[in-house]
């Protein structure tokens, strides 16, 4: 059941399983105060609860994605503590652009599939364009969890599989309803640009 002072953002006959438990350990991390010790604490946490778990099915629903992009489900806002929790459906092939996550800190787990993750790095800004270089790369498989701190919090994913569906389980410090997304103009060249993100029912 949901705590009291928070909301479910969307019903669904067939409700995410492990939503109630990600809850709690979102609330309880809240009390760390610190960004860098929620991240943690919730990181570290999201692992044992997914290791435990990593044969729940997931509900026919958040499999279904969209031929245009990849889908983005708002699951869970908090009232007293303002974290959302989202989950985001990749059809195979589909990809984000390189973006920032809006100035506030975030939690990825996979869920699904695989998801290729690479990081980057502003290495010097000429007016309005950034210079962007790639600093890591890594796949995410099942279980994996990776936390996301502002500045260093800037990537692009994407379902490399031609098959499978990934799902992927977001939990910001706020509700992130925009980002800077960043579109390249040249061999390093990025022009950053404040895009709204959408969510569906």
């Amino acid at each position: 059941m949901p705590m009291q002072n928070t909301t479910l953002a969307r019903q669904h006959a067939d409700p995410f399983p492990l939503l109630d438990d990600i809850v709690v350990l979102a609330d309880a991390a809240m009390r760390a105060e610190a960004p860098a010790r929620i991240v943690e604490r919730l990181a570290a946490g999201l692992r044992d609860l997914l290791a435990g778990h990593d044969e729940a099915p997931l509900p026919a629903w958040l499999l279904d994605g969209a031929p245009e992009g990849y889908v983005r489900r708002e699951l869970y806002r908090s009232r007293s503590h303002g974290y959302q929790i989202v989950a985001i459906t990749w059809a195979p092939g589909q990809g984000s652009p390189v973006h920032d996550h809006g100035d506030t800190w975030g939690i990825e787990a996979l869920l699904r599939g695989r998801l290729e993750v690479v990081d980057y790095r502003v290495v010097a800004r000429h007016r309005a364009l950034a210079e962007l270089r790639p600093a890591t790369s890594h796949t995410l498989e099942p279980g994996t969890v990776i936390g996301l701190l502002p500045p260093h919090d800037l990537h692009a994913c994407r379902n490399a599989s031609a098959r499978e569906t990934a799902v992927s389980l977001h939990v910001y410090g706020r509700a992130l309803d925009a980002v800077k997304r960043y579109a390249q103009v040249g061999d390093a060249l990025y022009r950053p640009q404040r895009i709204r993100l959408a969510v569906v029912d």
